[in-house]
């Protein structure tokens, strides 16, 4: 440390010989007195006008080397700036009354940036200002000035003496200038630049304004600015080399910034409009306001990825210069310089944790944490969510990122190898981005696993097998997507829905059994897809899949039975049907088997739309000649003319109790063929009736268990003229107990069923014997044809076409019986006379009412009717209560007014 000067008469750096020499240049050139006086002017006035404190203070930063501090007060009229580090020298008291002169253009002082140097000329403006330190101090005055030079206009700060003044104890430097009226407003508007003054200064760590505390301190990436403790601005900062970028972080996150200044380091004129600050060390011009010409401003470039690197993901969009008016050259430069190492610097996060340049880039904007998440695992090059908004995602892309739509992530999808359920995952991440039609056909090439194994596509074409599980069959018959693969966003995309009951009806299984040679994986499949399905019913055209046998062959499913099957004991010797293997049996159970066609009780045999007789079902075809319009749909029971005769009760009691055929034997085909050729002691089953029904009792004999099985027994009439001569036959039967009721009923089911066309005439024969009025059977029948007949027939003779007399219904029995009417064999005429009554007439009425018809011609009435009948020649007399005879007149006994009968 030098020696403390004698301050009352040192002259520690000469500045007698200093003013010497200058006062004699000045004598010896009267101009160069007028140039320095018009240069200070020019850099007091213009130059460094304003920046009083900003000078200073890199004064103190150069002097101060690490963790300087800087004092200001303000004394009166008087602004005293005291700093700590090296003191004033005899170079720098040289550059102070140089004028044009800094020291740090020579290489020994090169750590004093800014030292003294032509900044100082900030402080030309005042009276007087004194340069205190701890190895001597000086003084510029204005008056002492022109008291030496006899001029009022020489410069103020060329001409120095020594001062006794000292620096504050604990500081190395202090600068006083008397700024007159102008203290107040000057110090006052230091505290705002003084956070400032500490980003910039880098060997500034304190300043202190009065009894205000600024502090300057790094934690990790972040400048914190305080101010007596508090926080008061925090700064993301990147420093490369002598460069440092920063921008502002308030509650964690970037505030741009605007209207910022090139800053080398202190505020240069540059206008810069970037959102963050730059703080360099470009060479300036000498007045450092604007950036020396043959300066390379793209060198400050560097360090600003670095800086967006630093920011929050979410932010850094903030921090990518957007597309403006320029500023300037210097903003244009810097500007395309930034974006050039934007471009190529790795600071883009990614879904998989690496950071990348935006020319490597992919960016999807709008990605979800749940989409990224899966997508991370195979597009590494996709840009993180946080970085993925749209203005993220445009800046991105402004800086050469490849910009994604669903259609690129469908095709970039498109050789991905992943387990069904990843794509499940995938599928539901993407849902929430899929709203529109036209969204929807942008992932028409998006890949879907099948459960086959391979990869089908876009959804369209594809099924969804709903109940079908990963672990269940997987058929290639059909394009199935995998069950773990499956989201509700496949059924927007076109995917289709089926049951596993439409697999297998599902035309292209009939194509692959008939195309198959080995059925063994097409068996496998169907066969865990009924299992799957829990499908009990026999499915059609599966029977023809062909399975192992008891004897080592394969056979259709169709062919062959169960273990134990019941229907086994049921069939008749030469039965054409083979047992299943017992390990098939074990492997898939006896319910899939059976829907596949293996026999327990009967087949079935389903069509849709069934076209002609070609189901092999036995009489097929008699059946199908009764319909002149195909039916809508076959469903029907197979194989029932292979039962054993003599087993048809327990055939029956098979059919009723199992689930596939206890419906279809009520109906269709089933129905039409159980009754004429199932038969229980060598009847038919419609001949035969159930125990409630008496209708046709005597007339039928009733069939055991008949309550299973009703609809197979006797009906309303005869099917067919077959089963009408069966009819007339057991009528005739004279071994049969029938009363004339059931008879009356069985006369009429036989019109019935000629009327309706059941029944054809000519293909009968007519009965030896005829069904009578009194149950007898008679071989001379006369039909009863008009009702008044009944009571002049003989009851052993008498055939009633039903339990009402009708004409015509006569005139049909008669055909069929090839037996007479009673009208036409037979000759009836009242004997006696009565007397005619007015057809209006009490006695009118009560006729008309009582005989059951109305009269159409003239009503006589006898006071006792007795008809003279005429029967095979033999005349007999019987009394009767009505007659109508063959002119249309109405004969009736008498009436009385207490409505008894006149005798």
């Amino acid at each position: 440390m030098p020696p403390t000067p004698d301050r009352s008469t040192a002259d520690p750096f000469g500045t007698a010989a200093l003013r010497d020499a200058t006062l004699r240049a000045w004598r010896s050139s009267p101009t160069r007195m007028a140039e320095d006086a018009a240069a200070e002017t020019e850099l007091a006035d213009i130059g460094y006008r304003g920046r009083l404190l900003t000078e200073l203070a890199a004064n103190a930063a150069d002097a101060a080397g690490d963790d300087g501090v800087l004092w200001i007060r303000r004394d009166g009229d008087v602004l005293r700036f005291a700093n700590t580090g090296t003191p004033l020298t005899r170079d720098g008291v040289e550059s102070l009354t140089a004028l044009r002169v800094s020291p740090k253009s020579h290489a020994a002082t090169v750590t004093t940036v800014g030292r003294f140097g032509v900044g100082f000329r900030a402080t030309a403006f005042a009276a007087s200002v004194t340069v205190a330190s701890t190895t001597g101090s000086i003084e510029f005055s204005r008056a002492r000035t022109v008291s030496a030079t006899g001029s009022q206009d020489s410069p103020s700060q060329r001409l120095a003496w020594p001062s006794a003044a000292e620096p504050p104890p604990g500081f190395s430097t202090e600068v006083s200038i008397d700024v007159g009226d102008d203290a107040t407003a000057l110090f006052e508007g230091f505290a705002a630049h003084v956070p400032d003054l500490l980003l910039e200064l880098q060997a500034l760590s304190r300043i202190e304004l009065d009894d205000t505390v600024f502090t300057r301190t790094v934690e990790g990436d972040h400048v914190v600015i305080a101010r007596d403790g508090a926080e008061l601005q925090r700064w993301l900062t990147a420093r490369v080399d002598g460069t440092s970028w920063m921008v502002r972080i308030v509650d964690g996150a970037v505030v741009p910034c605007r209207d910022e200044v090139l800053r080398s380091p202190t505020p240069t004129a540059v206008e810069l409009a970037l959102p963050a600050r730059v703080i360099t060390d470009l060479p300036l011009t000498p007045d450092r306001r604007d950036v020396h010409p043959d300066a390379d401003v793209a060198t400050a470039a560097r360090g600003y990825a670095d800086l967006v690197a630093l920011a929050p993901d979410r932010d850094k969009h903030l921090l990518v210069p957007r597309p403006t008016v320029g500023s300037g050259r210097v903003d244009a430069e810097l500007r395309s310089a930034i974006l050039s190492d934007l471009a190529d610097a790795r600071w883009v996060p990614a879904i998989g944790g690496d950071a990348l340049a935006p020319e490597r880039t992919w960016v999807l904007t709008g990605l979800s944490d749940r989409l990224a998440e899966v997508l991370g695992e195979v597009m590494a090059p996709l840009a993180h969510p946080d970085v993925s908004d749209r203005v993220s995602a445009v800046a991105l892309v402004r800086l050469g990122a490849r910009e994604l739509g669903l259609a690129d992530i469908a095709d970039l999808l498109g050789s991905t190898v992943r387990e069904p359920a990843w794509w499940a995952t995938l599928y539901a991440a993407l849902a929430d981005r899929v709203h529109t039609g036209d969204e929807r056909e942008e992932l028409g090439a998006l890949p879907v696993p099948r459960i086959d194994g391979r990869t089908h596509i876009g959804a369209r074409g594809l099924v969804v097998v709903d109940g079908l599980g990963s672990d269940d069959a997987a058929p290639d018959w059909m394009a199935i997507v995998h069950p773990d693969a499956y989201d509700p966003l496949l059924d927007r995309l076109g995917l289709e829905h089926c049951s596993i009951a439409d697999v297998l009806a599902d035309p292209a299984l009939a194509a692959a059994i008939d195309s198959a040679d080995d059925h063994a994986e097409l068996a496998d499949s169907v066969l865990r897809l009924l299992s799957a399905g829990g499908i009990a019913e026999q499915q059609p055209g599966l029977g023809r899949i062909e399975i192992k046998a008891v004897d080592g062959d394969d056979w259709p499913a169709d062919e062959l039975l169960l273990p134990d099957a019941p229907i086994a004991n049921l069939l008749g010797d030469d039965s054409p049907f083979g047992v299943v293997a017992a390990d098939v049996v074990e492997r898939y159970g006896q319910v899939p088997l059976r829907a596949l066609g293996v026999g327990w009780g009967f087949g079935t045999v389903h069509d849709d739309l069934p076209t002609g007789p070609d189901h092999d079902l036995p009489d097929e075809e008699q059946w199908w000649d009764e319909f002149e319009v195909p039916p809508e749909r076959l469903d029907a029971v197979r194989d029932l003319d292979l039962v054993d005769p003599g087993r048809w009760t327990d055939a029956l009691a098979l059919l009723a109790d199992d689930p596939s055929t206890s419906q279809l034997v009520h109906s269709g085909y089933t129905r039409w063929w159980l009754r004429r050729y199932a038969e229980i002691d060598g009847v038919p089953l419609r001949r035969l009736r159930s125990v409630d029904d008496l209708r046709f009792a005597g007339l039928f004999d009733v069939a055991p268990d008949s309550d299973r099985y009703p609809s197979l027994l006797v009906g309303d009439g005869p099917d067919d003229s077959d089963d009408a001569q069966n009819w007339i036959e057991a009528l005739s039967d004279p071994e049969r107990q029938i009363s004339a009721g059931v008879a009356a009923r069985a006369h009429a089911a036989l019109v019935a069923a000629v009327r309706d066309g059941r029944v054809e005439p000519r293909r009968l024969e007519p009965p030896d014997g005829v069904r009578t009025l009194d149950g007898s059977v008679t071989e001379r029948p006369v039909v009863i044809d008009q009702p008044w007949w009944t009571a002049v027939v003989p009851a052993d003779r008498s055939v009633l076409p039903g339990p009402l007399v009708s004409e015509s219904d006569a005139q049909i029995l008669g055909d069929l019986l090839d037996a007479d009417l009673a009208s036409s064999l037979c000759r009836a005429v009242p004997v006696g006379q009565g007397r005619t009554v007015d057809a209006d007439s009490a006695e009118a009425a009560w006729i008309t009412a009582v005989g059951g018809r109305e009269s159409r011609g003239p009503i006589v009435v006898h006071d006792r009717l007795i008809v003279a009948v005429d029967l095979d020649g033999e005349e007999r007399h019987v009394a009767v209560e009505q007659w109508v005879d063959d002119a249309g007149t109405t004969h009736s006994v008498g009436w009385t007014r207490d409505g008894s009968v006149q005798r």
